[in-house]
């Protein structure tokens, strides 16, 4: 009769156990407990997140593969540009004043030490 390699390699590996421990009951703590809880009630609001965002991350996925097609690239950066040519009309005065704000300022700041 033949011994089976495999479990003799296991167990030249695995020494056996010889002693068994007996499991202790320990008694839960207010935190393990209240963590518990917590648990139960937060995980179908964790299951309605996932729910609810896995339609929107779906879209953005699909939008992005499609946006790396050049064509379709060109065509959604044509479509976008006068709401990014608006974005910088608006911006442009803030930004010219916090320029303006920051040359005039700079001597001063530097005078001052810092």
């Amino acid at each position: 009769m033949r011994a089976n390699t495999a479990r003799v390699a296991t167990a030249a590996v695995y020494a056996p156990v010889i002693h068994y421990e007996a499991l202790e009951e320990k008694a839960r703590t207010a935190f393990e407990v209240a963590k518990t809880v917590g648990t139960a009630l937060a995980a179908p609001f964790v299951g309605l997140a996932f729910a609810v965002g896995l339609p929107l991350i779906g879209l953005a996925v699909l939008a992005w593969m499609v946006l790396r097609i050049p064509f379709v690239r060109n065509v959604a950066l044509f479509l976008a540009a006068p709401f990014i040519g608006l974005a910088y009309a608006l911006a442009f005065p803030f930004v010219g004043v916090a320029v303006l704000a920051w040359i005039a300022l700079r001597p001063w700041i530097r005078n001052l030490g810092f």
